[in-house]
């Protein structure tokens, strides 16, 4: 299936794969998330699939990648999905406060903190384990007061998620805690014998100070930027009748993959502080082992999707490959040949994007890391049969800002 005249369709990985590494705005790694696309993928579809103006859609948004990235872009950009740590991330960078609003808002906290008015007694000792006495007291006290349907204060929630932990280097703490990965949190026992066989040592660490520097890094707005919105939302089940209405020209999205990660479990201190607990978010969430089960839940997400679409809009599905015993399934194409297929989508084509093994989360575990393989598919479609844009490359000496953003 044809591009353009000189371009294939299978040729498109040369695109996003052409970007240095660490391209993309400073918003991006704002606070790290399992099982994230970079946003050079999604740059490159909203690039060429949508204009200025026109709306982008993540039913499963994640850390918020495509709907920061379609703002940057001059679009507006909606995520929405049903873990909250997720909705926390994805509003935090659709509606980003000005580093005015947010250093007021930093130094209101840090002037009426007063530590001996914060008790930590109750705290459990998964979390005391990981935060010296002075630090935990800063944490709480700022857990107490910042209300996440705030914009300023969901902003600095998500700041504080990025940093909840984070390994150390040789210039100190990068987060809060006792060194750690910064992706993921291992189970709260084997923290624990770590801590006690490593001798590990709770730093002590000026919580305040460290947002005031972390935010010197972010290349924030010099004013309020509503660029799109995020909320909570089961993908199976019916989308505000508002968003209907958008009509996104564009809906990109990973959705979770056949039972490879638990979001809830291995993210159970940044849960913390959310007033979330790990077993309830992950009730929450569509993790199976199920073919069948799977193969039912993308049947509900893509009919409700077909409500939402524009008629001239595309919808991209990026669906990694699983071990299923010995054998890889290309889930991308079972989802087309079972689901997508008999409910009228086009099919443009299913794009094989290889992923390096280096930039793989699930190399953590080495011989034991689960269903994930190394290739990636995007599955791209739209409602009804029309021609593909022409490929333009992207320029990726191009640094987006908010200063030249437009919606």
């Amino acid at each position: 299936m044809g591009v353009s005249a000189s371009y294939q369709i299978q040729d498109l990985p040369l695109q996003w794969r052409a970007a240095p590494r660490r391209w993309g705005h400073p918003l991006h790694s704002l606070c790290s998330y399992f099982a994230m696309f970079p946003p050079q993928l999604a740059h490159f579809f909203i690039d060429w699939l949508t204009q200025p103006g026109e709306s982008v859609y993540d039913p499963f948004s994640g850390r918020g990648t495509v709907p920061l990235q379609a703002v940057l872009q001059g679009r507006r950009g909606y995520g929405s999905d049903a873990n909250p740590l997720a909705v926390v991330l994805s509003q935090a960078k659709t509606r980003v406060p000005s580093k005015r609003a947010l250093l007021k808002r930093l130094a209101d906290l840090e002037g009426s903190y007063s530590p001996h008015a914060v008790s930590i007694a109750d705290e459990p000792a998964n979390i005391s384990m990981l935060y010296s006495k002075t630090t935990l007291r800063q944490l709480v006290w700022l857990k107490e007061r910042l209300d996440r349907t705030n914009d300023t204060d969901c902003f600095w929630i998500a700041t504080i998620l990025g940093m909840l932990h984070a390994n150390h280097n040789k210039s100190g703490p990068q987060g809060f805690s006792i060194s750690m990965p910064n992706t993921f949190a291992m189970s709260p026992g084997y923290v624990a014998k770590y801590i006690k066989e490593h001798g590990l040592v709770r730093p002590e660490v000026d919580v305040f100070a460290m947002l005031r520097n972390r935010l010197e890094r972010l290349d924030l707005p010099t004013a309020k930027r509503e660029g799109g919105k995020s909320w909570a939302h089961d993908a199976t089940t019916t989308a505000p009748s508002w968003l209907v209405q958008r009509r996104p020209k564009l809906i990109f999205t990973s959705p979770p993959y056949l039972q490879v990660i638990k979001y809830g479990k291995y993210n159970w201190v940044r849960l913390w502080f959310l007033g979330e607990t790990s077993s309830d978010v992950d009730q929450r969430l569509m993790a199976s082992a199920s073919l069948t089960r799977y193969m039912e839940f993308m049947k509900s997400v893509s009919a409700n999707l077909r409500h939402v679409i524009a008629e001239d809009g595309y919808l991209c599905f990026v669906i990694g490959d699983v071990r299923r015993g010995d054998d890889d399934l290309n889930l991308a194409q079972a989802v087309w040949d079972e689901v997508l297929h008999d409910q009228g989508w086009h099919l443009h084509g299913i794009i094989a994007d290889e992923i390096p093994q280096d930039r793989k989360v699930s190399r953590i575990w080495k011989n034991n890391s689960g269903r994930a393989t190394k290739v990636d598919r995007l599955l791209l479609l739209s409602p009804t049969p029309q021609k593909l844009p022409d490929v333009v490359p992207p320029s990726w000496a191009q640094k987006l800002s908010f200063a030249n953003a437009r919606s």
